[in-house]
Parts: structure tokens; C-alpha cells; sequence
């Protein structure tokens, strides 16, 4: 039922151009990756184990110009999973066939015992925009945040930052209307359809200039919160200083409140470097470890928005510059401050050619066990990528 509606929606739109010039209205990109994983974690009996696995990725990304206000979008990729890991994670073809969304658009379509088969549709929207609007409905995404690593303001789409290999990140079925103002000022409503209105998500948010930076203000509904929220995005002399808070009121338990508060502050230099520092507060931070371990980089692992770390305090650094034109090393990492977690993530990336690029990529998560630190999980991943 679900999956017929959107078909017909776009049967529908396509058929009302039907006749007219396909090729200049129709364009399209995407890639195509072979990564290589490598991961080694601690068994019962703490002794390393290490796991093998073969991640094939294609992603395709379709536009369709119906005229000079109306456009649809179609996105998807298709994953194929093969290695050792497999054996040791059953259902895993299931799990990652899971769509949160309203309708299902995620099917593993191989589930095997030793190879899984996905493919899922992450955008299907029509657009309408003139000068001075603009409404989207369909699978989309949403995105309020104004931070690269923890946005407190993103109330529709969840940002995993080591999920690395999900440059696009989650959609949300929704609808989205913006009225756009003067002095490039807008406001802006979206509310997230789900299949309990009482889960529902919606909000509305202003945004506006004052004195060169960059402000936004939104009030909603959160799942089963009010949710209350601020932003904003400027220069301190020539560095970025960026910033988002939001409150979050359930609406039976008057005493669960939770504050997320998000800074950060990036600097570009001459030599191509490049620092970008942030922190987080969580309110309602405990001291649970093993939460660290649901930042899962390539297995994609949802995060919860009011969880955006297991602990009250936590601390992004990140370096990166370019080595010569055609290499490039980042070394980024988040320490749990009050909790003694650390994730490292080191990234090689090396231009073979104009479309085609190598990445070599590590993932630690530190902790102390027992008062010692220790490694809780170490991953190496080796991704070639094609662009079309």
C-alpha cells in the first residue's frame, strides 16, 4: 500500500511531461565504491579478534525538470556485503533492511549467510519553487543543523559523523514549506509523517541576518517533546565560530528536560590547513561506555538526537592539510571528557585521477576498563571510489 502510493505519485508527475524533450530535462550522477574492512575487537576472553568484510556501494542520483517550477527527485543506493563479518552477525540482512521512514523503500533483496544484497531509496521528492517559495514533499533531507559534527537543531535528520561513507546521510518523509524574505531572511516548517500522530515531528524555524551572522530560531514538536532551539553562524575575525542549542520539554514527565549545546570554531590557513575545534554539553549525560559504541562508522548506526553523546561533556579536534596536490591527511578524534572515551579517526585520501579517489581510513574507540585504557573496537577501512 505504502510503497504503491509513491509509485503512483511518480508515475503521475513523469506522465505529465510525457512528450516533451527527456534528455534536457533528465540529469544524473553518482559512483560507484569497493572499501575493504578490516576490523578488530575484544572477545570474552580479551583476546583480539579480527573480523574481514567487502562493502560494494553504488549510488544514483536522479533529477527531472518537469518545468521552470517544478522538479522531482530520485536517490538511491545499492550495497552489497560480503566476508568473514557475516558469520558473526546474523540478521544482519534484515537490519539494515529496516526504513524508519513512513513508507518502506529498503529492501535486502539477497540475504544470505555469507552475502547481503541492499538496496535502498534515501530520496523521492517533488519540488516547487518560485521567487518566493519553496515546498517540498516527499523523502528528503532536512537540514536545520549549523555544526559539522553534533547538531543539536536537526531535528529531522540525525548526523552520524563516523558513518563517514554516507556522504548524503538519512532522509526523512516529510513535507517542507519556505517563504523566503527580504534581506535573504526566511521561515521555514516541515513536519516529519509518521505513522503514530502522537510520534509525529514538526517545527517551525526563522532565520535571519544581524551584523553578519547568520541566526535561526525554532520551536516544534519532537517525538514526544516540545522542543525549543537556537543557532547561529559568523566570523571572529578570519575564523568561523558556529553555535546550536536546543531544549527539549516532554510533555508527561515535567522533569526529564533535556539542554544540547553545541560550539565550535574552524580556521582555514594560508598553507592549506585546516583546525576545526568543537565541544558538546549533553544535560542528561550518564557514564555508559559501551554508547560510544553505537557510533558505528560503516554499518551506519542510528543515533538519537537527544543522545548525541552518552556523557555530559565531550571534545571534537580535528586537523587536516593537503601533503602535495594530490594528497590530503585529516587526523580527527572526540574524547568523552567526564567519561574517559576517546574515538580517533586518521583519513589518507589520495587523487588518482579526476574521478577516481583512494581513501584509507582508521577507527579507534578507547576507554578504560577496569581503570586501564584499552582498546574497546579498531577498524581499518580501504575504499576505491568512481565518479560519474
Amino acid at each position: 500500500m505504502k510503497k504503491s502510493l509513491w509509485s503512483v505519485l511518480f508515475l503521475m508527475v513523469v506522465g505529465s511531461a510525457y512528450g516533451q524533450s527527456f534528455k534536457e530535462r533528465f540529469s544524473y550522477r553518482g559512483y560507484f565504491k569497493d572499501m575493504r574492512i578490516v576490523s578488530i575487537a575484544q572477545d570474552s576472553n580479551n583476546n583480539a579478534q579480527t573480523l574481514q568484510q567487502n562493502l560494494l556501494h553504488h549510488r544514483l542520483n536522479t533529477r527531472f525538470q518537469l518545468d521552470t517550477s517544478w522538479q522531482l527527485g530520485l536517490e538511491l543506493r545499492n550495497r552489497a556485503f560480503y566476508g568473514e563479518f557475516l558469520k558473526y552477525a546474523p540478521g544482519y540482512g534484515d537490519l539494515i533492511a529496516q526504513d524508519p521512514g513512513l513508507v518502506d523503500m529498503s529492501w535486502s533483496w539477497i540475504n544470505a549467510p555469507n552475502f547481503v544484497a541492499h538496496t535502498a531509496i534515501d530520496r523521492l521528492w517533488l519540488n516547487y519553487s518560485n521567487a518566493k517559495w519553496e515546498i517540498r514533499l516527499g523523502r528528503q533531507r532536512i537540514n536545520w543543523g549549523q555544526n559539522i559534527v553534533w547538531n543539536p537543531n536537526d531535528l529531522f535528520n540525525v548526523l552520524n559523523y563516523a558513518d563517514f561513507d554516507y556522504e548524503e546521510r538519512p532522509g526523512s518523509d516529510a513535507l517542507k514549506v519556505q517563504r523566503y524574505l527580504k534581506n535573504n531572511n526566511s521561515i521555514q516548517f516541515a513536519y516529519k509523517f509518521t505513522e503514530d500522530l502522537e510520534d509525529a515531528v514538526f517545527a517551525g524555524m526563522y532565520r535571519f541576518n544581524k551584523k553578519n551572522y547568520d541566526f535561526q530560531v525554532l520551536a516544534g514538536k519532537y517525538y514526544q517533546d516540545i522542543a525549543l532551539g537556537v543557532g547561529w553562524a559568523g566570523n571572529i575575525k578570519s575564523s568561523g565560530f558556529k553555535g546550536e542549542s536546543t531544549f527539549f520539554q516532554p510533555l508527561s514527565d515535567t522533569m526529564n528536560q533535556v539542554l544540547l549545546t553545541s560550539v565550535s570554531w574552524d580556521m582555514s590557513f594560508s598553507n592549506g590547513m585546516y583546525v576545526l575545534v568543537s565541544g558538546l554539553h549533553n544535560s542528561n549525560g550518564t557514564n555508559d561506555l559501551n554508547r560510544l559504541l553505537t557510533l558505528s562508522g560503516a554499518g551506519g548506526g542510528q543515533l538519537d538526537l537527544k543522545n548525541l553523546m552518552p556523557n555530559k561533556y565531550s571534545v571534537f579536534v580535528q586537523g587536516s592539510g593537503a601533503i602535495n596536490p594530490l594528497m590530503n591527511v585529516s587526523v580527527a578524534g572526540i574524547v568523552a571528557v567526564d567519561l574517559g572515551g576517546v574515538f580517533a579517526m586518521p583519513t589518507l585520501s589520495y587523487s588518482i585521477k579526476q574521478n577516481l579517489d583512494l581513501s584509507l581510513v582508521g577507527q579507534s574507540f578507547l576507554g578504560k576498563v577496569d581503570n586501564k585504557v584499552s582498546a574497546l573496537s579498531n577498524a581499518v577501512f580501504l575504499r576505491f571510489k568512481w565518479s560519474y
